[in-house]
């Protein structure tokens, strides 16, 4: 079976999405989700597999993990990036990572999700990438399996106002909030050091982390 075409109109119609994550339980979560949502999907356990998909046919976005074995992400999205420009690529890292999703809009990747992945934001983010109208096409069952509707609001302990309205550098909106995230062992890599013993401040628009300076409270 061939990818289609990122430039083809069908593939506008009927979007294609490559999902590149080395963990299959992931990989295979992600896939469900997304199929049952109108995505054609194939699927690479790793960069070289992707690169091999790629070969035979661009689909219409590219969603990569970031932390893979031998050849991470960010190799992968160089690679992408100057090979097939017109593909849109999407990365997946941990909330607590925002140095890596940084270097990963610098290489070319054109949105991101944080892990966990959630359905709102994984098909909100997609549908933007492919060109489809994310409120014409959503359906209110829009959920991954096995997840509750809205769940980053589910993850918000409280939101705090900002003395002054600023621009989230990473999706561009004027906010007035930041939103604390609280953050269960299993989500976090207690390697790095966290604010607040596990919570983080992200955007209320698109979740990414609030710089250093907005965060002192």
């Amino acid at each position: 079976m061939t990818l289609a075409s990122g430039t083809d109109e069908a593939a506008k119609a009927n979007p294609s999405v490559l999902v590149v994550d080395d963990e299959e339980g992931v990989r295979q979560f992600t896939v469900g989700c997304l199929e049952a949502n109108g995505f054609a999907v194939w699927q690479a356990s790793g960069a070289i597999e992707a690169l091999e998909l790629m070969m035979v046919g661009a689909p219409s976005v590219v969603l990569c993990d970031v932390a893979m074995p031998d050849k991470d992400g960010l190799w992968l999205l160089e690679r992408l990036h100057a090979q097939w420009p017109e593909t849109p690529v999407v990365m997946a890292a941990g909330l607590d990572d925002a140095g890596t999703l940084r270097k990963s809009r610098e290489l070319g990747a054109v949105d991101y999700v944080t892990k966990p992945v959630k359905a709102e934001r994984l098909l909100t983010v997609l549908r933007r990438a492919t060109g489809i109208p994310d409120e014409a096409s959503r359906n209110p069952g829009d959920v991954m399996p096995g997840s509750a509707a809205s769940p980053q609001k589910e993850m918000f302990e409280a939101e705090y106002a900002l003395e002054m309205p600023v621009r989230c550098p990473a999706c561009g909106e004027h906010i007035t909030t930041l939103a604390a995230v609280r953050l269960v062992r299993s989500q976090v890599n207690f390697t790095s050091t966290l604010p607040r013993r596990g919570r983080v401040m992200v955007c209320p628009r698109c979740y990414s982390m609030a710089p250093a300076e907005l965060t002192n409270f």
